[in-house]
Formats: C-alpha cells, structure tokens, sequence
C-alpha cells in the first residue's frame, strides 16, 4: 500500500469514529435538556434496538389479528416464558408477580388447591404420592398411584414440580382438570380449589424408645415442626431415632440446612457451587445435635433436599441409610425478583455436593441398607402402609435399636 492509500484509508477510518462518537454524544446531549426522556449511550440504544422486535410483535397482533388477542401484559408474560424455555433448563420458570405469590403460599403449606402430594414429573407423567384426608382430591376421586398427564390442557411429563404445583393450585372456588392415567385406564376429574393447611413433619415414639419422624417435604414451617419433633421425642426418653425422607420430593435448600443442623450438629451439611471451586460455599451445623443412633429411610421419590439430608448422614457416617436409590436431583435453582416489573425468575444457578465431594444429580444416594417394599405395597402413601408389612421400616428399626444396645 502505498502512502496516497494509506492516507485515504486514514481519513476514512478517522470519519468512521467520528460518526460513531457524534452519535453517542448526540443521544447524550439531547437526552440530557429534556426530563421525560432516558439517557442512553450509542452501545445502550443499539442493544436495546434488538428487542424492538417484541414491540413489532405486539403491534402487528394489535393491528391484524383476526380475533380476540389475550392483553399485552399476557403477550409480554408469555415472551418472557418462552425465552426462559430457551434455556433448555428444565428446571428454570418465570413467575409473574401474582403467580409468584400464590407459588410460595403453595411453598408455606398455606395455600388454595385440592389437597395432595405428587411428585417430580418424569417423562410420563407425575405420581399421586398421597391424597389428605377430607380434602378436595379425595373428594373427587383422586387416589394414591394415579399418574397426573395433564392439567387442564398442558402436558405434565418433563414440567418442573414448582410448574405443576402453581398450575394445580389457585383460586378458591375455581376448578381445575385432571387428566390421570390409572392402570391402563385414562380418567378425567373437575376438582375444586379449596383452603389448605397442611402439616410438613408427623412424628410419634415406638416401642423400645424409639423416635420416628417423617418429613413431607423441606418447605413451610418444616424447621421448626422438625425441631419441636425432637424435643418432643428427646424429652420422653428417645433411645434411637428413624427419619423417613420416602416421597419426599425436596423443598428449600435453607430449610433442609436448618434440620439437618438440628439432627446433626457440628459438621458439613453440602457444598453449593459451579465449576470454580473457588466460589463454592459451605453450609455447616453449628448446634447440638442428635445423640442417638440415626436411620434415614429412603426410595426412589426422595430428591433434592432430602438427598442433602441422606447424603449429609451418609457422608458424616452419622447413621444408616435405609431403602431403594434416590431419585438423583443434584442442582439448586435460585429465585430472583425483577425490578421492572415486580416479576420472577428462577433458574438452575449452581449444583450441591455432599460432604465427601460428590454430586448426585442423576445418579443419586445408593442406601446403605437396601430393602424393597413388594409389588403389593408400591403406590402406596407412606402415612397409609401397615407398619407390620413395612420391611424398610423395620430394617431402620432394627438398625437403631442394634445400635443403641451396643451403645449401652
């Protein structure tokens, strides 16, 4: 290239950043004498430009949609959805303000539904875990086992369980449709939503002293019930101590830290990070504890939180570990509000890893002790099964009663 070239070259280039930095300024100098207007630099407008297509969207349905289009606050909620779909995170869901708030009253136990327990969605469908007693579903039918594959017209199968959870609860009053697969028989049943307030931990004192807790789900008031459980047992001479986690599909990851610092005391509970270790942050129990021989039982239906629970016993050599392989849910979504608009977000953030370094997710907690309920039992709620036929029950009974007479 010879120096005439170069020269124009120059001059060309030069042009361009002057153009480039005339507009930036431009847009700051105009902006900045008027008060109703947003300043924004050259870059901001340009990523910003990129989403006037959702604004040609919208004026094109306004303008010429033949029939009778949901509003734009709908349309917007629905573009939001569908970028958090993008994702490919199964798990990730974006919440409005409204269907926020009636998420986390569902959360508290508190909450308008029809008054039963399912679990995480598979690729069929969601099982009917348990059905309370003189509430709604069991009024109109539902029972125990029923596969949930539809609610009203969506497909339940691969829907994360906050999903299905805020789609089945609503307005008291209101109905919701049901599509469960029963057998090889396909039904439909109308429930209606109604108040419910339901109790998270069950517990009582068996023969020879020993505790038994079952935990529902790590949400609500859990910590607290969980912590009256204990002293309620530990005051009227608890020799040894079962908790059952079966069908337990998970809940707060805060709530689950807090149990677990109760049971066990001083130690490692999980480890929440990515990739970088660096970042990783470790949740510990600095209390008491329980001093008496612990069993945790579990099956397949016990994901997320109640693997940290398992896997913070297991991996502490606290107890034993009692039942079939977990369900494998080693991920932690986090909720975040949005500013714009009081929305939500939630998406999977980070993975969890038990004491030892492990991360179950997709591979789950392999029990100590491995006992299978027979063919006749399964489907069953676990507040329903007969304590004298209930072999993983027993299994854990005999392992803490073993080992508190050791201890003696």
């Amino acid at each position: 290239m010879d120096s005439k070239q170069r020269k124009i070259l120059y001059s060309v280039l030069a042009l361009l950043i002057t153009v480039c930095l005339t507009a930036g300024v431009t847009v700051l100098a105009v902006n900045a004498n008027r008060s109703d207007t947003v300043t924004l630099t050259a870059q901001e407008y340009s990523e910003l430009s990129k989403l006037f297509v959702l604004q040609d969207i919208l004026d094109s349905i306004d303008e010429k949609y033949y029939g009778e289009a949901p509003s734009r606050d709908e349309l917007i909620a629905d573009a939001a959805k569908g970028m958090v779909n993008g994702l490919g995170d199964e798990y990730a869901q974006y919440f409005t303000a409204q269907e926020y708030e009636e998420f986390i009253s569902n959360l508290n136990g508190e909450y308008s539904g029809i008054g039963m327990l399912v679990a995480q969605p598979d690729d069929v469908g969601s099982a009917v875990l348990d059905v309370y007693e003189d509430n709604a579903a069991e009024a109109a039918g539902v029972q125990i086992g029923d596969i949930i594959i539809k609610v009203d017209s969506k497909i339940v199968a691969g829907m994360e369980l906050s999903e299905l959870s805020a789609l089945i609860n609503g307005e008291i009053g209101s109905f919701v449709k049901l599509t469960l697969l029963r057998g090889e028989e396909t039904i439909e049943v109308d429930v209606e939503r109604t108040n419910i307030n339901i109790k998270r931990v069950h517990y009582s004192l068996f023969k020879e002293q020993t505790g038994y807790i079952r935990i529902d789900m790590f949400t609500g008031s859990c910590a607290e019930e969980f912590s009256e459980a204990i002293k309620y047992l530990t005051d009227r001479g608890m020799r040894s101590l079962v908790i059952d986690l079966r069908n337990n599909p998970g809940g707060s990851l805060d709530i689950v830290v807090d149990v677990a610092d109760t049971l066990l005391g001083d130690c490692s509970i999980v480890t929440v990070g990515g990739s970088d270790a660096v970042k990783n942050e470790e949740y510990r129990g600095n209390g008491k504890g329980v001093e008496v021989p612990i069993a945790v039982i579990v099956n397949e239906n016990s994901a997320s939180a109640s693997e940290i629970l398992a896997g913070a016993v297991k991996d502490n050599q606290k107890g034993a570990i009692v039942g079939m392989k977990t369900f494998g849910k080693g991920i932690v979504q986090t909720t975040f509000k949005l500013e714009s608009d009081g929305s939500w977000l939630k998406m999977t953030t980070s993975a969890y890893f038990t004491p030892s370094g492990a991360n179950i997710h997709g591979v789950g907690i392999v029990p100590d002790i491995e006992v299978e309920l027979p063919d006749s039992m399964q489907g069953i709620a676990i507040s329903e099964l007969e304590q004298d036929d209930d072999a993983q029950l027993w299994a854990a009974l005999d392992y803490v009663r073993e080992q508190a007479e050791i201890q003696e």
